[in-house]
């Protein structure tokens, strides 16, 4: 262990922190379980420089004892990879209507046609930013805080029963969506 931290100083390596739980790694015997934060990022300082705004997260992970890290850079964070889907559920937030409204208020120098086409692209942009930063995924919050306050309360010394138990449920519920959309 030794060589690597000698490593990481002659480098010049930083922890770049993270967003998330704590532990990345945990291990469950009989009577009590292991947490450590084994996984991290490193950078140096020219890193830091270039990227200043980059965020490490912490994921929930359920089929794995180690965490998974997401690194972030915030000129990643814009980019769109699946195609839009319009949630009805995201009419229940008043956010939604007004970013619809937002985007059709702007305006453009394009003739009309090429106008609403912009437009009802423009707004599947601005509604998956708004999803992601205001609505997220009702089911997988649902699940991550059940399973962070299980993880929190094992952390603390009680009983891993409850978190071994939503851990397999959650692998059960996500095995079942996988087959689903498989289809």
């Amino acid at each position: 262990m030794q060589p690597f931290r000698d490593v990481l100083d002659e480098c010049s390596f930083m922890d770049m922190g993270h967003i998330g739980p704590q532990f990345t790694w945990h291990k469950h015997y009989a009577r009590y379980t292991i947490w450590e934060r084994l996984d991290r990022v490193v950078a140096t300082n020219e890193w830091f420089d270039k990227f200043p705004d980059t965020k490490v997260y912490h994921l929930d992970v359920t089929t794995f004892d180690h965490k998974p890290l997401w690194v972030v850079l915030e000129i990643m964070e814009c980019c769109q990879h699946r195609p839009f889907r319009f949630e009805q559920m995201w009419m229940t937030e008043s956010g939604c209507s007004d970013t619809i409204e937002a985007v059709w208020r702007s305006g453009e120098v394009d003739p009309r046609s090429v106008k609403l086409l912009n437009k009802v692209d423009r707004c599947g942009i601005e509604l998956t930013k708004w999803s992601k930063k205001i609505f997220g995924s009702v089911r997988a919050e649902l699940e991550k805080k059940l399973l962070q306050q299980a993880e929190r309360r094992a952390i603390q010394g009680g009983n891993t029963v409850w978190m071994r138990t939503l851990e397999r449920e959650i692998n059960g519920l996500m095995d079942k969506e996988a087959k689903m959309w498989a289809q």
